[in-house]
């Protein structure tokens, strides 16, 4: 080392602050490509297959294609190894039993605007609980789609494609309870005023009587009303057994919303 000249060391020095710089260029190169890429990625259409339900009435439930990326996508196709069923409910035969067909998808959405969206009544959870086994509830699909439209032939555009399981074992049960709305809960408690505005009316006719026996006999009606009334609702709610197949009773405080074989009555305390 100490026989090694001046020329030499700075010639090293030369040589390493080379390599360093070319070092830094790769680094900068490669974090360039890979903000290229992330951009690219930003800068194309991302659409999304999927199922949920409808917004107008909670046990149809919707096949949805959406697009979330940042431009417009086209050419959308539905790829399916097996395609979505759904039975012909209008077609049944005496004995209950329906056919099964495809859902009638279109062969291709020619466009689909960021956040835009396609969707299409799939089929009713309710229906196809009673169909059980007979029915597929997994299909295994994707979409392809381009991010430019076609022009004149051209190989210009690239296309993509989004996999999706459309699994009906991933809804809710179909036994849903729904809480009473606003308008439900004030025609409760009016209803509520009219039993005391009953009540209070009664008492008033009820107290003015002066014979003992009408007294007791009254006191006693009252009784037994309110005992049964008391036992009616506590064998009601509080021991009717509750399975995963058949609702019988189901009560909330708030809602008291009765649940029975999948269709909903409101109780009016």
């Amino acid at each position: 080392m100490a026989d090694i000249s001046a020329g030499a060391w700075t010639a090293l020095a030369a040589w390493l602050a080379v390599v360093a710089g070319i070092a830094a260029l790769i680094y900068a190169w490669r974090q360039y490509q890979r903000a290229q890429q992330q951009t690219a990625q930003l800068l194309q259409p991302n659409v999304a297959m999927f199922m949920e339900p409808s917004a107008t009435d909670w046990h149809l439930i919707e096949l949805v294609v959406k697009n979330f990326g940042r431009i417009p996508a086209y050419g959308i196709r539905f790829e399916f190894a097996n395609p979505p069923t759904v039975g012909k409910y209008e077609s049944a035969y005496e004995d209950r039993f329906v056919d099964i067909a495809p859902l009638n998808l279109p062969a291709e959405i020619p466009y689909l605007a960021p956040s835009q969206e396609w969707r299409i009544v799939w089929d009713s959870a309710l229906d196809r609980r009673e169909l059980g086994e007979a029915i597929a509830s997994r299909f295994d699909g994707a979409v392809t789609f381009f991010d430019q439209p076609t022009k004149h032939g051209k190989p210009n555009r690239h296309q993509y494609r989004s996999t999706a399981v459309l699994d009906w074992a991933t809804l809710h049960p179909v036994e849903r309870l729904e809480l009473l709305t606003t308008h439900d809960l004030a025609r409760q408690e009016k209803q509520k005023l009219e039993l005391l505005r009953s009540l209070l009316t009664y008492f008033h006719y009820a107290s003015s009587e002066s014979r003992e026996e009408v007294l007791r006999a009254e006191i006693n009606r009252v009784r037994s009303a309110a005992d049964e009334l008391r036992d009616r609702y506590r064998a009601q709610y509080n021991h009717a057994p509750i399975s995963d197949n058949n609702v019988e009773n189901v009560a909330f405080d708030e809602a008291h919303t009765t649940v029975i074989n999948g269709r909903h009555r409101r109780d009016v305390l």
